[in-house]
């Protein structure tokens, strides 16, 4: 898996000649469930008006899974009729807690032509966008798939012209080196009726331009520009390459999954509200950690909000001030503190 991605627990809707299928799709990182006696368990569940109805109870070993191993389960319900209303839900057996809950209605359609819901797949050259067209008559088609990432215009391609009366599925590969962190949604057009699906990818993709760029100041930061130089340099083409020496050098994949993890954590504790850069909150608390003591001063009357972040056990302090009012704390030098107290 080249970049990492959250829960994912989606209904797809797939209308053929003779049938329906309706089928609850789940993709979980194992580390979402709780572990008792290194043992997950879950409840998927799928129910169609009119339909059928499916409750599926699982559980799995889990005590040799590593930090990012994934959980892939789904469920299924087979009918006829194009008009319905589904319930699918998603809970750990272990915790009690409803990881996720979706109520959807049956997917508006065209007078000639049945549409299958947005379909997405992870692979090692990208992310498949996927549709299966149902006609009812001998029907010509136009298709397109795009997406829209998080800090981007739409991007839409166009596939060849075709004709058919039959059930036919299309795809489109979306390469991995346009893909970035941050949410996307994929997008489907056939002869104007319109299918799209959001996804969240929450780790960096390092063939991804900006997402390399925004993991240098990171790397940077921790390490010193002396450190990355090399990786800094190397071109697009040995990037990867490079990227796999840097962390040899400093103790492998193990070092390296250790150190993104604390990374995302970081930038979900402490969000940027700029597109191409992580905040210095997030910087300091990837390098060195949770602070020992937090002095949070949020609410002033006069001045603006600050933060002192103390690490007795390394003799730091480090200082971040609100200046724009929009929770995105800078760091200034210790001396600021005579400015603003």
């Amino acid at each position: 898996m080249f970049f990492g991605q959250g829960l994912i627990f989606a209904v797809q809707q797939f209308f053929y000649r003779d049938s329906t299928v309706v089928i609850a799709k789940m993709v979980a990182p194992a580390r979402r469930f709780v572990k008792k006696r290194d043992t997950i368990r879950w409840r998927i569940s799928l129910k169609v008006d009119r339909g059928c109805s499916r409750v599926e109870y699982r559980r799995l070993y889990a005590g040799n899974f590593g930090p990012y191993a994934l959980i892939r389960d789904s469920v299924r319900c087979t009918f006829r009729g194009e008009r319905f209303k589904v319930v699918a839900e998603l809970s750990d057996e272990n915790s009690g807690e409803v990881l996720k809950r979706i109520k959807e209605k049956s997917l508006p359609q065209a007078r000639d032509f049945l549409l299958s819901s947005l379909n997405y797949e992870y692979t090692d050259s990208g992310v498949v966008l996927s549709l299966l067209i149902s006609p009812k008559k001998r029907v010509k088609f136009r298709v397109k798939f795009g997406y829209r990432k998080q800090w981007s215009r739409k991007r839409m391609y166009d596939l060849p012209e075709f004709t058919t009366d039959r059930d036919t599925s299309v795809s489109f590969l979306i390469p991995k080196g346009e893909l970035s962190y941050g949410r996307i949604r994929f997008l489907a057009e056939v002869n104007g009726l319109k299918r799209e699906t959001e996804a969240l990818f929450n780790q960096f993709n390092i063939l991804n331009d900006r997402d390399f760029k925004v993991l240098l100041a990171v790397l940077n930061f921790v390490f010193g520009p002396e450190e990355t130089k090399a990786l800094s340099e190397a071109p697009k083409d040995k990037r990867k390459e490079a990227w796999e020496e840097f962390w040899e050098k400093r103790g492998g994949k193990r070092a390296e999954e250790e150190f993104m993890e604390r990374l995302y954590t970081a930038m979900r504790l402490f969000p940027s509200s700029f597109r191409a850069r992580v905040s210095d909150r997030a910087l300091v608390y990837t390098k060195f950690g949770p602070p020992d003591e937090v002095e949070s001063h949020p609410y002033r009357m006069e001045g603006k909000p600050y933060e002192i972040w103390y690490y007795h056990r390394l003799g730091k302090v480090f200082v971040f001030v609100d200046f724009d009012g929009t929770g995105d704390y800078r760091l200034v030098p210790e001396s600021y503190l005579e400015t603003i107290r």
